[in-house]
């Protein structure tokens, strides 16, 4: 799902197959910084969240914990089309 925001800037989630060290360095290559991180509890689940900015650009990673076995990470991007084509391609997808 892609929606406008704040002109050219966009909104995409996806899911990922890929570990979050590798979601994490892919965003670190960009210039993105870790800005915060909470647990949360959603759908009966608890999950990390993490907010990663650079300028006026965001990249929210949820992480499902709890389980013994890793979970694949979920991404949220509100920044422009050439972060998303570059955050999609250095995870993977």
């Amino acid at each position: 799902m892609s929606l406008e925001k704040k002109g050219r800037q966009q909104l995409k989630s996806i899911s990922v197959l890929v570990s979050l060290e590798q979601v994490q360095s892919s965003l670190s290559e960009i210039g993105f910084a870790l800005q915060t991180s909470a647990t949360v509890v959603a759908d009966g689940k608890f999950w990390t969240k993490m907010l990663y900015v650079k300028g006026s650009e965001s990249i929210s990673v949820s992480e499902e914990i709890g389980d013994i076995y890793p979970k694949d990470p979920i991404i949220t991007i509100c920044g422009s089309k050439d972060t998303i084509t570059h955050v999609v391609r250095g995870v993977g997808g």
